[in-house]
């Protein structure tokens, strides 16, 4: 089946033109930038040269090899490619007829690859320091604005449940910046931003340094804004079918803190479970007709 060029970004273009001409390690270098784009976009060359083994001058020397100046004109180009909303929807219309009977089992196809991806790409090492960081802070701010605001409000939701001082800021302005104040070196700030990166998230990120907060970032590239700026950062894979992306392998790593909090905190957790459930039913909360 012939390719529809139609839906090639520039740098594909590029990149398919440049074929045949170009060396080994540049192959590499034009295999890696086409499969991980959201890296490449926001990675230094000498990272990008890291991932696929080559030095930092080999990256920029690729890039002037494809056409371009040097390797900020290639993120700029990589990051034009990004998907957006439009782009999205542009690629929904087109494929909805194929799309139109196969869209539930494209996601559950979708978000099984997602989890899987996300499984192994968790180091445990990392994910064991953040667990004690939460278990031992004094108060923990989760940040989280658009598409991450749902995953920001269940997570501290879930850490307050288990008697850990947890707030959340869905949005930014005056509530932000009041809670913002608040942090100290005790504390610990969750940022949950994926592709597109809200700007609150990550400034808020930056300011919590200033207060020597512990910094944990939940995002779906190592070398994101708001990964760049945590000590503890975690990615999350986030394909998705329709103009959205998945939040599926997000919740999961949610649950997996969760989950181990309560097991680094026993006593403490039981603790305030049965107190949640006395005030609800105190309160008559629930449904038990």
């Amino acid at each position: 089946m012939l390719m529809d060029m139609s839906d090639e970004s520039p740098l594909a273009s590029r990149l398919r033109e440049a074929k045949l001409d170009l060396s080994r390690s540049h192959k590499r270098l034009a295999r890696f930038a086409s499969d991980n784009g959201l890296f490449v976009a926001f990675a230094s060359a000498a990272e990008l040269g890291e991932k696929v083994g080559v030095s930092a001058a080999t990256v920029v020397r690729f890039c002037r090899t494809i056409g371009y100046e040097g390797y900020p004109d290639l993120q700029a180009a990589v990051r034009d490619g990004l998907p957006t909303y439009l782009h999205k929807i542009e690629k929904l219309q087109k494929d909805s007829g194929t799309l139109k009977d196969q869209a539930v089992g494209r996601v559950f196809e979708l978000d099984m690859q997602n989890l899987s991806r996300t499984a192994a790409s968790l180091d445990e090492e990392k994910f064991k320091a953040a667990v004690a960081a939460l278990a031992r802070s004094g108060d923990i701010l989760v940040v989280g604005g658009g598409l991450s605001a749902a995953p920001a409000l269940y997570f501290a939701h879930s850490l307050k449940v288990m008697g850990l001082d947890a707030r959340t800021v869905l949005n930014g302005g005056v509530p932000l910046a009041l809670e913002l104040t608040r942090l100290k070196p005790t504390s610990v700030i969750v940022g949950i931003s994926v592709w597109r990166y809200v700007r609150d998230t990550i400034t808020a990120m930056e300011q919590a340094q200033s207060y020597g907060a512990t910094r944990i970032a939940i995002t779906d590239s190592t070398v994101a804004p708001l990964a760049q700026r945590a000590e503890h950062a975690f990615q999350v894979a986030t394909d998705g079918v329709a103009h959205s992306l998945s939040l599926t392998s997000m919740m999961a790593l949610i649950n997996a803190f969760v989950a181990a909090l309560s097991f680094a905190r026993p006593e403490e957790t039981a603790r305030a479970v049965r107190e949640v459930d006395a005030a609800y039913r105190q309160e008559n909360l629930l449904f038990t007709e």
